[in-house]
């Protein structure tokens, strides 16, 4: 599967009870690979902190799947309508995490460009912790996200 460079912008918000919402962006670069059908986009998202975590993200069959890895490592997977339960690894820890997406969509706008949209709640151990929107946009590296 040949891997072509991506300029990736990521913004996401995160909305707990009655708060306002957070916002969160990232402009990096990544690599993305696959086709119309199933495609995966890899890129490296750097916290405040200087701690990098590798972000690999699959796409397919109406299903976004999230591995992030380092030392906050989890993976999620996106089915609209559908709960998944897994775990979120701490440095101090290990949490119980459940994700319930109310949107999921993911389109291609020619090759190596196109956007990825989800919505989710997010439970950490069995308790409501926030919403959560994510906006991934992507496109071949020197042109603009």
């Amino acid at each position: 599967m040949k891997k072509q460079q991506v300029l990736v912008s990521v913004t996401g918000w995160t909305k707990e009870d009655e708060g306002q919402p957070d916002t969160v962006r990232l402009l990096t670069t990544g690599t993305f690979s696959g086709s119309q059908e199933n495609w995966r986009i890899d890129y490296t998202e750097t916290q405040p902190d200087n701690d990098a975590h590798d972000v690999i993200l699959t796409l397919g069959g109406g299903t976004v799947t999230m591995q992030r890895l380092g030392s906050f490592a989890t993976s999620m997977v996106f089915e609209q309508g559908r709960r998944f339960e897994g775990s979120y690894q701490t440095p101090y820890g290990a949490l119980d995490m459940g994700v319930y997406a109310t949107q999921v969509k993911y389109k291609m706008d020619g090759e190596a460009a196109g956007e990825v949209n989800l919505t989710y709640q997010l439970d950490l151990q069995g308790q409501f912790a926030a919403m959560h929107e994510l906006r991934i946009r992507f496109c071949p590296a020197g042109s603009q996200a």
